[in-house]
């Protein structure tokens, strides 16, 4: 079963139950677990390309490295005995010392990160934005104005961009040239998607939009008990992972 075909409301529900359980625990391996398990998901579970996944989380990567470094040299506690360090001897004795007090709380900061960020890209690779947003009107209530009005905003950013792009064209053209920060073409972009918002909404008056009026719906996402079992089998694998592995 691909994890596409899951409703997205509860798989939202899901990944928040799940990162929320992991902020109250402090082990790297369940950390660690989580992470890869949402990779394994990607893989099996999914239609999304592990290479786009990989490089969404680049950013983790190098602030979860960060944060393992932070961690090393600045956190408390105790990871490693005398004993353990003696086959180190190799190494500075500034290292040995952080290695020896610091290493247990680096590695937790850092595969934590990796974790929420597993979640993450497990949700937004896995997810159509549109379906997302008819689940939140079908089983959380959001008003269907606010609902559309996200969805038409997400819409033009596309058109945003090429805005943007041909704003900068007209200015070289004019032997003008804006520098990566110059508000300029920023300012005319923003003009001109203000006249397609107008726009947009006097399209959805003009077809009849109410949000306070009952309507059909097209499509209407519903919760299948595999989806109550998909959040039920995650949430209680981390519950068993923070009762049963070792402090």
């Amino acid at each position: 079963m691909k994890l596409e075909k899951l409703n997205p409301s509860i798989k939202a529900l899901t990944v928040l139950l799940c990162a929320i359980l992991l902020s109250f625990q402090y082990l790297a391996v369940l950390n660690t677990a989580v992470f890869l398990t949402c990779l394994l998901l990607l893989i099996f579970c999914s239609k999304a390309s592990l290479k786009t996944a990989l490089q969404i989380l680049i950013p983790a990567f190098i602030a979860a490295l960060g944060l393992f470094f932070m961690g090393l040299y600045y956190a408390r506690g105790s990871s490693l005995t005398d004993a353990e360090l003696s086959g180190l001897t190799s190494l500075p004795y500034a290292v040995r010392a952080a290695m020896s007090t610091n290493l247990s709380a680096a590695l937790q900061l850092a595969t934590r990160l990796l974790a929420f960020a597993g979640l993450g890209v497990l949700f937004a690779l896995t997810t159509d934005r549109e379906l997302f947003l008819y689940s939140l009107v079908h089983q959380c209530r959001l008003p269907v104005g606010f609902a559309y009005g996200i969805l038409a905003a997400v819409n033009l950013m596309p058109g945003m961009v090429r805005e943007f792009r041909t704003v900068r064209l007209a200015f070289r053209v004019r032997g003008l040239r804006p520098g990566p920060f110059s508000l300029g073409p920023v300012f005319t972009m923003l003009v001109n998607s203000i006249r397609w918002s107008e726009s947009v909404a006097m399209a959805m008056e003009s077809k009849g939009f109410a949000s306070d009026r009952p309507r059909s719906y097209y499509l209407r996402p519903r919760v299948r008990w595999y989806d109550w079992l998909f959040c039920l089998l995650s949430v209680g694998a981390i519950l068993a992972g923070m009762l049963l592995l070792p402090k």
